[in-house]
């Protein structure tokens, strides 16, 4: 990381994230359906379907429809990408004692 760069996440907060999520797809998809709940909680993460987007808003102005369409959307891939963050952030391999120091003397040498 560059210098004066900050880590979104402490190394507590990543060690919580490792205990709760690593290999636990069932709770993430449990938190999606929480946050989701119209969303199929039985899609792989990544790979769900908002039928919701198939609702007549015929309703609505254009202007407004589009503007509803446009947050929702926008606010469902942000939950999506936070839960995929989460699954990536707990399945991160940590570096042996051995393998940081190889990789510290092959820094060094560039």
């Amino acid at each position: 990381m560059a210098q004066g760069q900050q880590m979104r996440f402490t190394d507590n907060e990543i060690e919580l994230m490792k205990s709760a999520f690593k290999g636990n797809d069932k709770l993430l998809k449990l938190l999606r359906k929480v946050f989701l709940p119209e969303i199929d909680p039985n899609a792989p993460l990544g790979q769900m379907i908002d039928l919701w987007m198939t609702v007549p808003v015929k309703e609505m102005s254009p202007d407004q429809a589009m503007i509803n369409i446009l947050a929702r959307n926008q606010l469902i891939m942000h939950i999506e990408q936070q839960l995929m963050q989460l699954k990536l952030l707990a399945n991160v391999r940590e570096l042996t004692k051995e393998e940081l120091e190889e990789k510290a003397k092959k820094d060094s040498t560039k």
